[in-house]
């Protein structure tokens, strides 16, 4: 069944048409929350909403783009509207997260036998996180320009700017995290003394990585060496590459039934 006709049964009332469809986009919709929003948590509970926008709105699909730039530009428009994340309250600038790299609240070699696992945690977590210190906008650029990379006369509808407004931001968002990468990352410059094994102790006493609560090394499906691939900054991760441990589907059909909108 190509995509019209799946979307025209589920506007006809089929529930295991509207399953596929759900299931077709709740990667894309998960990876960019995501990227976009560090927490895991979050992540799947915009996904969650985001989803239900999809839903209710299908009717207004008229199929002038494809079904998940569509679907991109909903999860798009929901995340840059949220309210402020406590992340984003603490890395509100480069210069701040900088400080928080040089502060070491533990002995700086650790060398437990999950030290590979939490090294990928906290590389992981330290690259999406970098992401916080720009405004929505341009990660929102990066993201899909850099890291997803969708054309930007994609990206411009996407996002509802012009195509070259999109470029501009991407351009901008690029030059912002070689900046800090350059001037702080080790992996990224070796001149640089920052290294993520070293700072698996802070991270564990300040609580940014949780031994029995990861947010990302042991929920990835395909592991790139993120910094080490960057290739100037376009590699940081492929597509659909993160795991999303919540039963979206099945929490999705119980508030969608609620709501009466699944009969």
């Amino acid at each position: 069944m190509d995509e019209r006709e799946l979307i025209k049964s589920c506007l006809e009332g089929s529930k295991q048409s509207l399953t596929t469809l759900v299931k077709s986009v709740q990667g894309l919709v998960f990876n960019l929350s995501l990227r976009f929003l560090w927490e895991r948590a979050d992540a799947e509970d915009a996904t969650q909403e985001i989803l239900i926008k999809v839903i209710t709105n299908l009717r207004k699909f008229k199929g002038n783009s494809k079904f998940d730039t569509w679907v991109y530009r909903i999860a798009t428009n929901y995340l840059i509207n949220l309210k402020t994340t406590s992340l984003e309250k603490k890395l509100t600038s480069f210069d701040i997260f900088a400080t928080d790299l040089q502060t070491f609240k533990g002995p700086v070699e650790y060398e437990l036998p999950d030290k590979s696992l939490l090294e990928q945690e906290l590389k992981t977590g330290c690259t999406l996180a970098m992401l916080q210190c720009l405004d929505r906008d341009l990660r929102m650029a990066f993201i899909l320009g850099s890291v997803l990379k969708i054309k930007s006369s994609i990206a411009a509808k996407i996002t509802g700017v012009t195509a070259e407004n999109f470029r501009k931001r991407v351009e901008l968002s690029r030059k912002l995290l070689g900046t800090f990468l350059n001037a702080h990352c080790g992996v990224y410059n070796t001149a640089n003394t920052c290294r993520c094994s070293k700072r698996i102790n802070s991270a564990l006493k300040c609580g940014q990585i949780k031994r029995e609560e990861l947010n990302f090394a042991d929920k990835v499906e395909s592991y790139n060496l993120e910094m080490e691939e960057l290739d100037g900054l376009a590699g940081i991760y492929t597509p659909d590459n993160f795991n999303s441990t919540k039963d979206l589907l099945r929490h999705l059909n119980t508030i969608l039934k609620s709501k009466n909108i699944l009969k």
